[in-house]
């Protein structure tokens, strides 16, 4: 300390072993601290110069592929819902997609009156929302939009989607397919329809109820 005098330790020894123990205290603080510093920096600056590169990784459109067994096990599902075979559920709207993920909009054939949503996961929850569709003034008119759940087979369902990747414009390796939706379109026929395309040019391919091309929009 400034202005201390040699024999200060002996004038006023208690007072003088406490400072001491004080300075030697804040310095091994001093010192443990300027050591951490030292590793953090010496730490975020081998991490930096060994980090990669970030990449961007493309999706690849035949790394999930809708097949057969993927639709079948969602009509298994659909009936499990419904309590009824395929054959006698009616439906305005079916969705699958390559994961697993079904949703259909059809009536409960235990109860044709009531319009539900039936919704099934991969992980295997299910769910079943009810519909309001205005009433029963409304009936006649949603029966016109109803088909049989089994109007479109399985077969066709994958290959409209596989097909879909011919009739939109772009490198096929920046594809995306989504799921296939069978649904009554305004003219009345039943159609299927997959959105594929590069990520910045989605279209939607549309096919007949046996799976022939009929338009892109």
């Amino acid at each position: 300390m400034v202005g201390e005098s040699p024999d200060a330790g002996r004038r006023f020894p208690s007072t003088y072993a406490t400072l001491h123990r004080v300075r030697r205290t804040l310095t091994t603080l001093v010192t443990a601290e300027m050591a951490a510093s030292k590793l953090i920096a010496c730490g975020t600056q081998d991490e930096d110069s060994s980090a990669e590169p970030t990449a961007v990784q493309s999706t690849d459109p035949t790394s999930t592929v809708l097949t057969v067994e993927t639709v079948n096990a969602a009509n298994s599902t659909l009936e499990e819902l419904t309590g009824a075979p395929l054959s006698e559920i009616q439906v305005q709207q079916i969705s699958i997609t390559p994961s697993g993920n079904l949703s259909v909009d059809g009536l409960d054939p235990a109860k044709p009156t009531e319009l539900n949503q039936y919704v099934a996961y991969p992980n295997g929850r299910t769910d079943i929302r009810p519909y309001d569709y205005g009433g029963a003034e409304n009936y006649e008119a949603l029966l016109t939009r109803m088909f049989a759940a089994d109007l479109v087979s399985p077969e066709t369902m994958v290959g409209a989607r596989e097909d879909s990747f011919n009739h939109v414009e772009g490198d096929r390796a920046d594809m995306t397919a989504s799921g296939v939706t069978v649904s009554r379109a305004s003219s009345g026929e039943v159609e299927i329809y997959v959105v594929n395309g590069p990520e910045r040019d989605r279209q939607t391919v549309y096919f007949d109820a046996d799976g022939a091309f009929l338009r892109v929009s």
